[in-house]
């Protein structure tokens, strides 16, 4: 079987944090970091020819190395850019009801620009500023090539 018929679960988003990241620690060294992407696209009406923004929420999750970079760098109005995998689960409330949700696995996440800070707004001084962020030796760089589909992959192509 070649590689090219192997059926492949990945995802790249690039979108604004909408919440400040939640972090909580699965073992000593080895952070979960949970947070909302707003990802949006100008979408135009047929008949009427206007132009409306449809917004879409995603749930984020980023484990390992990744979610010590989040921790650190990215917080509430930042712009990122993070590679992973869809993955399904269902949750239980307390009354039993339950309910279906995806969320993004991420490995690879970049800084692509911060929040423009506001008199409510604090910048911690360790937080890199969109000046330097690119030179940032700790700053993970994301590879798109490594994620473009092949020809038979494509509905595109």
């Amino acid at each position: 079987m070649s590689t090219s018929n192997i059926p492949i679960n990945q995802v790249i988003l690039t979108g604004v944090v909408t919440d400040e990241p939640i972090v909580r620690y699965l073992a000593p060294d080895y952070p979960e970091v949970r947070l909302r992407l707003m990802t949006s696209e100008q979408l135009s009406q047929r008949l009427v020819g206007k132009t409306y923004e449809q917004r879409y929420w995603h749930r984020i999750v980023l484990r390992g190395e990744a979610g010590k970079y989040v921790e650190t760098h990215v917080h509430e109005g930042d712009t990122i850019s993070v590679a992973g995998r869809i993955e399904y689960a269902t949750e239980s409330d307390r009354a039993g009801n339950l309910s279906h949700i995806t969320e993004i696995v991420c490995q690879h996440v970049q800084l692509r620009e911060e929040a423009i800070p506001t008199e409510q707004t604090k910048v911690s001084p360790s937080t890199p500023s969109p000046s330097n962020q690119e030179t940032t030796a700790d700053s993970p760089k994301l590879d798109y090539s490594d994620y473009s589909p092949s020809t038979d992959e494509d509905p595109l192509a």
